[in-house]
């Protein structure tokens, strides 16, 4: 039997997008290689590790402007805080999710914190939303957060976390150090699937250009550390100080978010400072 030309190039059409993912899926660990050799040095302190989880989480006043202050004041070396886009604002509030937490009744504007940090203090800005808006509106936001970051001197003092990896390539045109969020779970998938779905996160940090990736703390075990080599780690909430003390000690962990104050957690003196 004969199949038309018709239906053959039909064939064709259904069957290219999963030869090349399939190319691409063979290819993630040399791309992520070379995405890992070609990033961007992690700007920010070896020393002081730990950061404050939406400002200071303990005093309860998250993402807050106080939360972030006081945080700064114990002698914090960055925060993290969650910031989402406002399409009507066209411009970002600082709030987990919608409805936004309000301030003497008004959401907390991203520039209204930046605008007091302007000499000190680094930044994880966990854009939640980022990956859900369309490409316009995400467009827009990209360009937003850049001209904040440029405007208050951020550039080596801020980074923005998505896992949205072609918006954060655009973030990375304009220079803005990026962390692509990943969530590898190789305590739930058997080996066969984690390996998947790792190479697709792989794949998803080449394409982003992002300097570093950022996860849960309790996804970072021997496994994936294994898995993702040598690329600059960020890892999110701990608040166990021997555990804190642990992963600061690792060369590849940059970053440990606490909900209290352990700010004084150091990797100074251990390898992972040196």
């Amino acid at each position: 039997m004969i199949v038309p030309t018709s239906k053959r190039r039909k064939w064709l059409w259904l069957l290219a997008p999963l030869l090349l993912l399939g190319l691409l899926l063979s290819l993630s660990d040399v791309l992520y290689q070379r995405a890992v050799a070609q990033a961007s040095a992690f700007p920010f302190s070896a020393c002081n590790k730990v950061w404050g989880h939406r400002g200071h989480a303990a005093i309860g006043a998250e993402n807050s402007l106080q939360s972030v202050q006081d945080a700064f004041g114990r002698g914090a070396a960055g925060v993290e805080i969650d910031i989402l886009f406002d399409g009507e604002l066209g411009d970002f509030v600082v709030s987990h999710n919608r409805p936004y937490t309000l301030f003497d009744g008004k959401p907390l504007l991203l520039e209204t914190v930046l605008s007091h940090h302007t000499r000190t203090g680094h930044f994880w800005l966990d854009a939640k939303d980022l990956s859900k808006l369309s490409p316009l509106t995400a467009y827009k936001a990209t360009q937003r957060l850049a001209t904040l970051i440029q405007r208050y001197q951020l550039a080596e003092r801020a980074f923005v976390e998505s896992s949205h990896a072609l918006y954060l390539s655009w973030l990375a045109d304009q220079g803005i150090y990026t962390s692509y969020a990943v969530s590898p779970n190789d305590k739930k998938y058997s080996a066969p699937v984690y390996k998947l779905n790792a190479a697709l996160m792989k794949l998803g940090y080449t394409f982003a250009r992002a300097g570093a990736i950022s996860m849960n703390a309790s996804r970072y075990t021997p496994v994936t550390a294994t898995t993702f080599g040598e690329v600059a780690v960020l890892l999110s909430t701990v608040n166990d100080t021997r555990a804190l003390q642990l992963l600061s000690a690792i060369p590849e962990v940059k970053v440990i978010l606490s909900d209290d104050d352990h700010f004084a957690t150091t990797a100074c003196g251990s390898r992972a400072g040196q």
